[in-house]
């Protein structure tokens, strides 16, 4: 596993999608079908669909230029329990930490029912194709979708102070990269868990399955934040106490 990296978000980021979907040897292949049935006789709500693997990377300070390729999630859930595979998906997603009124940094635990049971971290997601415009991937119509689809906040709305991206995260246990977004809000941490439980039982009432369980709010405070980091028990996404330590340092 290489150091993770957490560094300013470039000005300008553009991801592009290849005509070419990727090719895996049959038996590589082979593997990720196995592994897949294995998977879903133990959660059968998982939905195999198109993911998009990184192929061609150019960066700047000032720039970031992606080309991705057409892949399926088979090919990134094998990745993701096998960091050591041969050919690799390696994904570029969006996430928001979301800063409320009082200074609490939330972020969600996700269902057991998900493909990450348990785990903490940002709201957000993988690209879809409903992101393309001209073959070009729309990132900030991206995570507005994954917002409104997770915890059923507009970023239109006029309780949003601010909206922009924050960080950008690359290497790591998968070297998996992530545009991340800042989400500054009028709520406060207690109306905004009010919401948000208001909104999950909204998603439950129409027959569907809520990708967090919970939503932890944190005081963006040094001590609170070295607390958690160090007595939380739950699986976190590999940025998460990175970024939460870039908070208290600024």
């Amino acid at each position: 596993m290489q150091p993770l990296i957490i560094e300013k978000a470039p000005a300008s980021i553009t991801i592009k999608l290849s005509p070419n979907p990727i090719k895996l040897p049959h038996e590589i292949r082979s593997h990720h079908e196995c592994y897949w049935n294995e998977q879903i006789r133990k959660n059968p709500s998982l939905r195999n669909g198109e993911t998009f693997t990184i192929i061609d990377i150019r960066q700047t300070p000032e720039e970031l230029e992606m080309t991705v390729a057409k892949t399926d999630y088979k090919h990134y859930l094998y990745t993701m329990y096998h960091p050591d595979c041969d050919y690799p998906c390696k994904v570029i997603y969006s996430c928001a930490s979301v800063i409320t009124k009082d200074n609490y940094i939330a972020f969600g635990k996700m269902n057991q029912m998900t493909s990450t049971p348990g785990r903490l971290q940002f709201t957000g997601g993988g690209l879809d194709e409903s992101d393309l415009r001209d073959s070009v991937f729309e990132i900030k119509e991206n995570i507005s979708r994954e917002l409104k689809e997770e915890m059923g906040l507009d970023i239109y709305s006029p309780a949003v102070r601010s909206f922009k991206p924050k960080f950008l995260k690359h290497k790591g246990s998968h070297d998996f990269w992530a545009v991340i977004y800042e989400l500054s809000i009028e709520y406060t941490a207690k109306e905004l868990h009010d919401y948000f439980l208001n909104y999950n039982q909204h998603i439950i009432e129409n027959g569907h399955l809520p990708e967090f369980e919970e939503f932890l709010f944190i005081p963006l405070e040094k001590e609170a934040v070295e607390s958690f980091i160090q007595n939380e028990k739950a699986p976190m996404v590999d940025y998460l106490a990175p970024i939460l330590i870039k908070y208290i340092e600024k």
